[in-house]
């Protein structure tokens, strides 16, 4: 059973938490780590380092999703260099790592910090969860799929790791399935469009995002 952390602990410890976030996130977006981004770079990682390229990979997902980078940087790549057969797996693993991280650091920060900085929809069901563990964590995977918060959430719920490992792996199973045949397809079909109308097509997914992106900034404030 899991002792009360002291509040003096609890700010050690989420500082830690706070400064190696901060730190991958300003790596990331200053462009230190653009190179990796590149999609040669991607393509020999993941098809030509045998088992370091996936492995590393898996790392990444793991260890920067659960903070905010979203999961589409390593799915797309993933979708579109594997087969299927290969990608699915993989990116339920990759979530399902995601998840695994931000349940240990919730449980080693303590409950009670990271209950208090979520949002209120979240607290209300944090406390019902425990009673329905698999269940719980098949319902929050197949409905809000890689959104942190619901990491965290789960994290903080009670539930026992062996529920939660199980439920989020099946719980990401059907979107995992949905994205990886999606993008191949979106990608395949891309390549037959005329240059004019990848243009446009590139130039309205670029004010929806931006739409969407003031949208959530609004909501925020």
């Amino acid at each position: 059973m899991l002792g009360a952390p002291t509040p003096r602990s609890t700010s050690l410890r989420i500082g830690l938490l706070a400064a190696v976030a901060a730190t991958l996130c300003v790596l990331w977006w200053t462009g230190v780590l653009a190179p990796l981004a590149e999609p040669e770079r991607i393509r020999a990682l993941l098809t030509e380092t045998g088992a370091v390229g996936p492995l590393l990979w898996l790392l990444g997902f793991a260890c920067l999703e659960p903070f905010g980078l979203p999961g589409a940087v390593f799915m797309i790549p993933a979708s579109l260099v594997w087969p299927p057969a290969l990608a699915i797996p993989m990116c339920v693993a990759g979530g399902t790592g995601a998840g695994i991280v931000a349940f240990a650091l919730a449980r080693w920060i303590g409950p009670e910090a990271i209950v208090a900085r979520l949002p209120e929809r979240a607290r209300r069901h944090t406390a019902r969860a425990r009673e329905r563990g698999f269940r719980t964590a098949l319902v929050v995977r197949l409905l809000l799929f890689l959104f942190p918060p619901a990491h965290w959430a789960l994290g903080v719920s009670g539930i026992r790791f062996t529920p939660f490992l199980l439920g989020s792996a099946l719980g990401f199973l059907p979107g995992m399935t949905v994205w990886v045949l999606a993008t191949r397809e979106f990608a395949h079909q891309l390549e037959r469009l005329p240059l004019w109308e990848a243009v446009l097509l590139g130039g309205a997914v670029a004010v929806v995002a931006a739409a969407f992106v003031w949208w959530r900034r609004r909501r925020a404030r």
